[in-house]
């Protein structure tokens, strides 16, 4: 199957998918603040799964607009730093934060960084979560190896991305062409676990979570067919129909067993402090 296997440069994010006004368009489905999939409800869900304490360090990769820092930084009283490579992510981020309560804000932290030539302390970071974002990086190995070094001894990964679905590799080339459009470098759902196996992660579990995925996406189509003319006001019907366009052809491709959705939790071996 023919992709790219190059890491996403902040142009090509910002000029394409990641332009203000499609960042906005995504909040008003996935919810103020967030930009990934299921915004507040599934990220509500997957931090179940966390083992945090109040002054613990968080790395955020690919925060968006910091739904989920803030999230983290509000319910675990944790300091966040959350790192995205998109210019407009971080401006929307650095405006809600001014909403936040003064507690949140000062747990709060936004940098502009490639993850893939960041440089961090060893044993600095508690946990690395990341969501829908790692997905563009094809250098994941490389990566991992790096965020390994950085968490702390029983430090935490929490990851959900884009994986691909069970027709891997035979897929069709309008599916192709979405992949190499968007700058996506996907994985099974094994192949990622094995990465994160491979670097020396252990307690590995690599879900493939493709149903939820599609009740999710028919969830948030019914609430943006509710606010449709509020929308096209705000917006444009174009918008409302690219947008909704989007969703309908993900059902299908999750469907087809083209596209699919993985969560993924790992452990550094050792004790944590």
């Amino acid at each position: 199957m023919p992709v790219l296997k190059k890491n996403c440069s902040a142009e090509f994010l910002d000029d394409g998918q990641y332009s203000k006004n499609g960042i906005l368009r995504y909040e008003r489905i996935f919810g103020h603040t967030f930009v990934s999939t299921g915004g507040l409800a599934t990220t509500q869900e997957f931090t179940k799964r966390l083992a945090l304490k109040p002054g613990m360090k968080v790395l955020d990769i690919g925060c968006g607009t910091g739904g989920s820092a803030f999230f983290l930084a509000r319910k675990f009283g944790v300091h966040v730093l959350g790192v995205d490579l998109s210019s407009n992510m971080l401006s929307i981020a650095e405006d809600h934060k001014l909403e936040m309560e003064p507690e949140v804000q000062e747990r709060e932290s936004f940098k502009k960084l490639d993850a893939t030539k960041a440089t961090f302390p060893d044993e600095h970071f508690d946990l690395m979560y990341s969501r829908d974002a790692i997905m563009h990086i094809a250098e994941k190995e490389k990566l991992y190896s790096n965020i390994f070094k950085w968490l702390k001894p029983g430090g935490q990964v929490l990851v959900s991305e884009y994986i691909h679905g069970k027709n891997h590799p035979n897929h069709p080339q309008e599916y192709i062409d979405y992949i190499i459009d968007r700058g996506y470098q996907l994985l099974t759902a094994s192949d990622y676990g094995d990465v994160l196996k491979k670097v020396g992660f252990t307690d590995v579990h690599a879900e493939d979570i493709t149903g939820d995925f599609v009740e999710v996406l028919k969830k948030e189509m019914t609430k943006f067919r509710g606010m449709k003319d509020e929308f096209i006001q705000e917006f444009s019907e174009k918008d409302y129909n690219d947008l909704m366009g989007g969703w309908e052809i993900k059902v299908v491709r999750c469907n087809a067993g083209d596209q699919g959705w993985g969560l993924f939790r790992a452990v550094k071996p050792g004790n944590s402090s």
